[in-house]
């Protein structure tokens, strides 16, 4: 009743508006009457939005801006500051309105509208509005996919609620921030903030925000597939419904709960609900939510086979669509519709819905609708066998097909290679054909990886809620254990002095107990982090050791060199002053000018060794962390000569070749010359390994023999410039790596080396070092039977 007040008056108010002339020439002391009707206004415009209604809450909200806009050209308004900061906040809120009413139809807009709010708004220092601008910036974005964007607006809004110590405001906005949260696969982070929110709203008593944080929890539980869970918290906001005697409420939470059901297979009962929430709505003037409510029905029947009754639904759901106003809900429901169609089938009446589709997508600049609509058509013409019909249609949708999802492109490159093919042009049919399967192989590796961060996200999810369960089930055995002292303590009172003794003797144990148990979980503890400091370190010094193997060798040349001319140049002094004493002149020349030359070689191998030495020492500290320019061919070339010889230091009977294939125009980069030295270390001693490992294999030396030619292992190291990268390739002719381990194998402690010969730390620190510590990738090709190729990409 007090809404349907509150819309006669701004009815009324419109007409005051229209009627009058000059309203805004008159004196000064009107200026309170005129905000008032702006505010009223604004108020139905929001409570129209709110309702759905956004055909009414555009015109409201016009009508408000119509009106500030009048009043800030007005004399009294422009020469007093008071008067005109307050019709800026007017005219801000009025835009802020127009935004949620145009953004389903026209996003684009609506976001620039928005834009101009909150130019206005932070003119006048309202810190109130700002926020609540940003606030519905935010939802705008995340309405429109763009997460990322949504959560810089929703936490700027978070951030002044929060300074105004708004307490309503902010736990209405930490559940936006949440479900923006949710909506980037942050579940965990989404359910803290939402469980925060809802500490607060019980707290003041905020039941509006209560129902939506138990509402957004649901759909969290629901993306983590905890059906139970998101059933629990949806039942809780309809008791409060119910309590409340809502009847769209609680057909909202109907249409909720049967998306879950259905989500979870309980199709049945998910029909059940969303044919409750629709008889509840058919008595509402709410077109949009009675729309959404015939496509869940139409949705649920279509899946289980009934399509003519499917059809109904959609039919009288279109209806709906076409009262509320929302083009996009219309597309919808003659996409679903015509699809239906199709199913019976009826391509007479799905091409009619199609075309109603594309007509309505081009309109509002929805591509995804125009190219699934041109697809759609095209099937019913190649179905007809008109195949130059399908191939227009599709041509068409090509067009579009950049701007749309990945499965939407593949079908119309399936689509066209097949039209084609039955019109007998096999060059295009086979070119279109490649490119099916090009965009197919995108998709699926686009799909694997949105499956392994659902996973992910899924795995972390699951791991905080079990932390935040053990943390509450510790609050709440502190809690019991508290209330069961109380009650002891009580009766002990009554008993006597000697209860209350024995009691204290429990306390005191069960106390000492705790102690004892909490010291041996932190030794446990500390020694978990000291075992794993020392796993580290043991990699590192492993890496030392066979470094240290190689230079042990490497500075044996040059030390060498040294020893065998500073002996020759004690001969050549002793002939030197033999010559001396018999004054052959000629000959002292010839000794003099030797023995410099002997000396400048030992000089010259003395310095070879030093550079030997301090390579190793800058191998072995754990440096400052800064990068520097480096020569990457020169470390490629060093360790793998280090490797080769250390390996061979540790066992003599290991032979492999080793070759080089490095980038003569390769720049120098910024790296960390000891972090990328310890990688290609790791990964040129995995590559001798498994070529040592498959010498050693009694398969490889039959296969061999019977080929008639013995296997030669081989290392090969490779360096070259890419457009934006350098690309470093370290490949061996081994075994090659299993696939049921090859994803395994950059997981801390993975090793598949007998024990006592690997840590399981290599791969981990080389990955996090190539991909943290450079932002570059370090990936890995692998053909079982043949040998394994790493490949290291740093950018320039």
């Amino acid at each position: 009743m007090k809404m349907h007040k509150l819309i006669i008056l701004g009815f009324m108010l419109a007409g005051m508006f229209f009627r009058q002339e000059g309203l805004f020439a008159r004196p000064a002391n009107t200026f309170t009457s005129d905000t008032s009707k702006i505010n009223i206004l604004n108020d139905l415009a929001w409570e129209q939005f709110y309702n759905s209604n956004l055909d009414s809450c555009l015109y409201f909200a016009t009508l408000a801006l119509t009106l500030s806009d009048s009043l800030l050209k007005s004399e009294p308004v422009k020469f007093n500051k008071h008067y005109l900061n307050r019709c800026r906040i007017l005219k801000a809120r009025s835009l802020t309105n127009i935004g949620r009413a145009i953004v389903t139809n026209d996003i684009e807009t609506a976001q620039d509208t928005l834009q101009a709010a909150l130019q206005i708004i932070m003119e006048t220092g309202n810190k109130y509005e700002e926020a609540s601008i940003y606030g519905t910036i935010g939802n705008i974005y995340d309405f429109n996919g763009r997460h990322q964007l949504a959560g810089k607006y929703t936490l700027k809004a978070l951030d002044l609620f929060r300074e105004l110590g708004d307490s309503a405001s902010y736990a209405m906005q930490l559940t936006n921030v949440a479900i923006t949260e949710r909506n980037l696969g942050n579940y965990g982070e989404a359910l803290a903030k939402l469980m925060e929110a809802l500490k607060i709203s019980e707290e003041i008593k905020d039941t509006a925000n209560i129902i939506e944080i138990h509402l957004a929890m649901g759909f969290v539980y629901a993306f983590v597939e905890q059906w139970e869970n998101a059933l629990n918290s949806q039942g809780k906001a309809l008791e409060i419904f119910t309590q409340l005697d809502d009847s769209l409420g609680i057909a909202r939470v109907y249409n909720d709960m049967g998306v879950s059901n259905k989500s979870a297979g309980r199709v049945d009962e998910a029909l059940q609900l969303h044919r409750a929430a629709l008889k509840i709505r058919l008595k509402s003037t709410d077109s949009y939510s009675t729309f959404a409510s015939y496509a869940y029905i139409g949705s649920i029947l279509s899946s289980k086979g009934n399509f003519a009754e499917a059809v109904n639904h959609y039919e009288k759901g279109l209806h709906y669509a076409q009262l509320s106003g929302y083009k996009i809900s219309i597309i919808d429901a003659c996409m679903s519709l015509g699809e239906c169609y199709l199913l019976l089938p009826d391509t007479n009446k799905a091409l009619s819905q199609f075309l109603t589709v594309l007509d309505l997508s081009r309109e509002t600049g929805d591509d995804t609708g125009e190219l699934r609509a041109s697809i759609n058509i095209a099937s019913i013409h190649l179905n007809r066998k008109e195949h130059r019909q399908a191939l227009r249609w599709l041509q068409q949708a090509e067009k579009a097909a950049s701007r749309a999802p990945m499965i939407y492109i593949k079908e119309v490159y399936g689509k066209i290679a097949e039209s084609y093919y039955k019109l007998g042009d096999y060059k295009n049919a086979y070119l279109n054909r490649l490119k099916f399967d090009q965009v197919k192989d995108s998709l699926a590796v686009s799909e694997n990886m949105e499956k392994i961060t659902r996973l992910t996200n899924k795995l972390e999810f699951e791991n905080k809620i079990a932390l935040q369960n053990e943390s509450n089930e510790k609050m709440m055995a502190l809690k019991q254990a508290q209330i069961n002292r109380e009650r002891l303590s009580r009766n002990i009172f009554l008993l006597g002095m000697l209860l209350a003794v024995v009691l204290v003797i429990i306390i005191f144990v069960r106390f000492l107990e705790k102690q004892k148990l909490n010291r041996r979980l932190n030794e446990t503890l500390a020694n978990l982090r000291a075992t794993q400091t020392q796993l580290v370190h043991a990699e590192k010094m492993a890496s030392l050791g066979e470094l240290t193997a190689g230079i042990a060798h490497e500075i044996q040349n040059p030390l060498n060199f040294v020893n065998n001319f500073a002996e020759v140049s004690v001969d050549m002094i002793d002939e030197l002053t033999d010559e001396m004493e018999k004054g052959n002149r000629d000959e002292i020349i010839t000794l003099k000018n030797d023995l410099k030359q002997n000396l400048q070689k030992i000089n010259e191998h003395g310095k070879r060794a030093g550079a030997i030495v301090k390579g190793m020492l800058q191998h072995s500290r754990t440096g400052t962390g800064q990068k520097e320019p480096a020569d990457l061919n020169a470390l490629a070339e060093e360790y793998l000569r280090l490797s080769y010889h250390g390996l061979r230091a540790k066992d003599k009977t290991f032979n492999a070749d080793f070759k080089t294939d490095l980038d003569p125009d390769l720049p120098q980069i910024e790296i960390i010359p000891q972090d990328i030295g310890r990688v290609l270390l790791n990964l040129i001693n995995n590559a001798f390994y498994a070529c040592a490992e498959r010498s050693r294999s009694p398969v490889s030396a039959k296969t061999s023999a019977t080929e008639g030619s013995k296997y030669k292992p081989v290392v090969i190291v490779s360096t070259r410039k890419l457009a934006d990268k350098i690309e470093i390739r370290v490949k061996d002719n081994g075994n090659g790596i299993p696939d049921e381990i090859k994803d395994k194998i950059f997981q801390p402690f993975f090793t598949t080396k007998p024990t006592g010969q690997g840590t399981g730390l290599g791969l981990s620190l080389s990955y996090d070092i190539i991909s943290k510590g450079h932002g570059g990738k370090l990936k890995t090709e692998t053909r079982p039977g043949e040998g394994t190729e790493f490949i290291i990409e740093l950018p320039t």
